[in-house]
């Protein structure tokens, strides 16, 4: 029976310590949607808004849910409206800061550096180009053998602004930990209970009474075993929920088409 004990402590240590790392993996997400339900709500509009084109009134929506809870995504779509806007030092004021607190990895670091050493480029040309008494004149055309921008031709395809689900938001998840902490709770008091019988069974002088204590002993630690067994694989199979939770992941994809002196020039990026 301490044997059943210390192998049902052992297991529950090491389910919560799996559970702990699963949450602190999903806390690292950069990506991940706030917390707050009301800023929630303002990311969401954000996003229908931003799926039909109507990038400034995105912003808006962006800038009231980072004034309830800066999450990190919402200098990251910020960053994505204003640069489809053409507001190119906003753009990388929002980018450099979603690069300094959410410190993504792969191909969104990659994205947005790339956005951001783009914006910087298009800026410096057009500072240059500019005539201190003038207005700034029109680019040249090809056969002259002046370069277009890239950045003066509409992107085709605009990538989608983030909607990814948080682990925290699976109530099927909650439910199955809830249930095999519950179990696994009933389980151990089961076999504390059957440990403390046993031992009043053991003082016993009557051996009538010693034979029911101890059948209810045998009874209690099989029922507590199978209760503690059955709450671990549900816990186990909670937090096994929460990791596969579905998750739309962010696309950062957009191409454009650009003329220049030497010919044309095309960039795609997935």
């Amino acid at each position: 029976m301490q044997v059943a004990m210390r192998v049902l402590s052992v297991t529950v240590t090491a389910v919560a310590l799996t559970l702990i790392a699963t949450v602190t993996s999903a806390y690292s997400d950069p990506l991940s949607k706030p917390s707050d339900a009301e800023a929630r709500s303002h990311l969401l509009h954000g996003n229908r808004l931003y799926g039909i084109r109507s990038f400034k009134e995105a912003a808006a929506e962006y800038k009231a849910g980072a004034l309830i809870e800066p999450a990190p995504v919402f200098d990251y779509n910020l960053g994505q409206c204003f640069r489809l806007l053409g507001r190119y030092e906003e753009a990388t004021w929002h980018y450099e800061r979603f690069l300094n607190r959410a410190n993504p990895q792969g191909e969104l670091l990659d994205a947005v550096t790339h956005f951001i050493a783009q914006m910087k480029a298009e800026l410096d040309t057009k500072a240059m180009a500019q005539h201190p008494t003038e207005p700034t004149p029109l680019p040249a055309s090809p056969a002259h053998g002046a370069p277009v921008s890239l950045a003066s031709t509409s992107p085709v395809h605009v990538s989608p602004p983030i909607l990814r689900e948080a682990w925290y938001e699976d109530r099927w998840g909650w439910a199955l930990s809830g249930a095999g902490i519950v179990g696994i709770a009933i389980g151990g008091g089961l076999l504390v209970n059957a440990a403390s019988l046993g031992d009043e069974a053991n003082m016993t002088t009557n051996q009538q009474e010693r034979d029911r204590l101890r059948g209810k002993v045998h009874s209690r630690n099989i029922f507590g075993a199978l209760t503690g067994a059955a709450g671990i694989g549900l816990l186990a199979s909670g937090i096994v929920k929460f990791v596969i939770y579905p998750h739309e992941r962010a696309q950062v994809a957009s191409w454009n088409v650009g003329v220049t002196g030497n010919g044309m020039l095309a960039y795609w990026r997935f």
